[in-house]
């Protein structure tokens, strides 16, 4: 007897993943005030606004290093002194939030409110830009607090060592090699008064109000434009931003910690800003080395030798330009074998990328945009942080474009011009007493010793 097996169909496979693209975003400018660029995002109830103004340290008054980040404290204690939590308060009725940071180009104020109070919350956030108390009281408070912060950040070795690259890659004296949040012997001095004269000097009309989210039936333009139209500068400009550039290596320095039972490792060399058309192969060309469990430098580091609970690579965006980092933690005893065998794998780039490997990043960075971008505050950070490079509101959806064009050998290509291998800056945050020796066996170049 012969039994019949069905003809089933092939079993079904995944498909290529459509390409998704960077929403569109409408641009717009307020007389008197910042540029705009609104973006409507059907759905998102949670309306995003990112105020980006030109007014980060980099343009800080010379001996005043850290007066953008304690402007951009200072502004969430509202329109009267010690007004702090009623300005969080105000807020929270609406069911909105309000921050505000600077890094080394940009003070941006970030608001979040639900698209139906987003006219009440974009009322108070005026007053607070326009009218905000900066008193002298409140400053002296956050100067306390910004000190705690500065020595919880250096107590941490990632931020440490990040910190202590900068110093060694931009010119000595020159404020990206500085701290963005300033120094403790700087933040100490700072006062109201220079709070004041800072913010009074930030001039909106070079800025950009980024606004995105569900705006069915709201006029955002005008809504903008009543918040922030005739705001001007009342103070002197503020200098012209500092844009040295980063200077090549080779260099090896150690941040002393004495005791430590690990060593953070940072790698690093300067490369071209985000305009440079090889910024997206550089992003991939990270993604190859430290972007996953199965990078180079994870495969050879953390699952051959296990030297490392893992390593990462990315690359810091600045205006004028960017940075190479390689880094994560290792064991003391294994610090050297460790930076040999990262440099290693750094240098294997030179030898090409695989196919497969470069697919794979190019994946795993373009066709996570949708997840990553799926909130409106999301949307609007890539925006903001677009308009603070000068990119302009189509960069978002030129970049995708350009991760998912990028090929193997044009990756390899981008990586060995823009980063010399013989000319890396290394710093190992850790117990010098017991990594010197090894790392001067290396012969990798000389050493510097600096407190911890």
């Amino acid at each position: 007897m012969t039994t019949l097996i069905p003809d089933f169909p092939a079993r079904p496979v995944p498909g290529p993943i459509p390409p998704w693209p960077f929403p569109a975003g409408v641009t717009g400018q307020i007389p008197g005030g910042p540029a705009t660029l609104r973006c409507d995002l059907p759905g998102r109830r949670l309306a995003a606004v990112r105020l980006v103004l030109d007014a980060g340290a980099g343009r800080e008054p010379a001996g005043q290093d850290g007066v953008a980040t304690l402007a951009a404290h200072a502004l969430l204690e509202g329109t009267e002194p010690g007004g702090g939590t009623a300005l969080a308060a105000a807020f929270e009725r609406l069911g909105a939030s309000l921050y505000a940071t600077a890094d080394l180009t940009s003070l941006r104020i970030a608001l979040d409110a639900p698209a139906t109070r987003l006219g009440a919350a974009l009322e108070l956030l005026s007053d607070v830009v326009r009218r905000p108390a900066l008193d002298d009281a409140d400053v002296k408070r956050l100067v306390r607090e910004r000190l705690e912060e500065i020595a919880q950040e250096d107590a941490d070795p990632g931020a440490r060592a990040m910190r202590e690259l900068r110093a060694r890659l931009f010119p000595a004296g020159s404020r990206p090699a500085r701290p963005t949040g300033g120094s403790p012997d700087t933040v100490k001095e700072l006062t109201g008064e220079q709070v004041r004269a800072f913010y009074s000097a930030v001039a909106p009309a070079e800025g950009t109000a980024v606004i995105t989210g569900d705006l069915a039936g709201l006029d955002a333009e005008a809504m903008l434009a009543e918040a922030f139209g005739g705001w001007r500068a009342t103070g002197s400009p503020l200098a012209p931003p500092d844009t040295a550039a980063p200077t090549p290596g080779p260099r090896l320095v150690i941040v002393d910690r004495p005791g430590s039972v690990q060593t953070y490792l940072s790698f690093g060399h300067g490369v071209p800003p985000r305009s440079h058309p090889d910024w997206p192969l550089l992003a991939v060309a990270c993604h190859v080395l430290g972007g996953g469990l199965t990078s180079r430098l994870n495969a050879l580091l953390r699952e051959e030798k296990g030297y490392t609970y893992g390593m990462r690579a990315g690359l810091l965006r600045m205006r004028h330009c960017g940075v190479f980092v390689a880094q994560g933690s290792v064991h003391t005893e294994v610090t050297a074998d460790a930076v040999t065998d990262a440099l290693g794998a750094l240098r294997s780039m030179l030898d090409g990328v695989g196919e497969a490997e470069c697919r794979a990043s190019v994946s795993a960075l373009a066709d996570r945009a949708p997840a990553d971008y799926e909130t409106a505050r999301s949307v609007a950070a890539e925006f903001a942080d677009a308009a603070s490079a000068g990119l302009g509101p189509d960069y978002p959806r030129r970049y995708l474009d350009d991760l998912r064009a990028a090929t193997a050998d044009e990756v390899a290509r981008a990586y060995a011009e823009h980063v010399r291998q013989d000319a890396l800056t290394v710093i190992a945050v850790g117990d010098a007493a017991q990594i010197r020796g090894p790392l001067e066996d290396l012969g990798h170049t000389e050493i510097t010793v600096v407190e911890g």
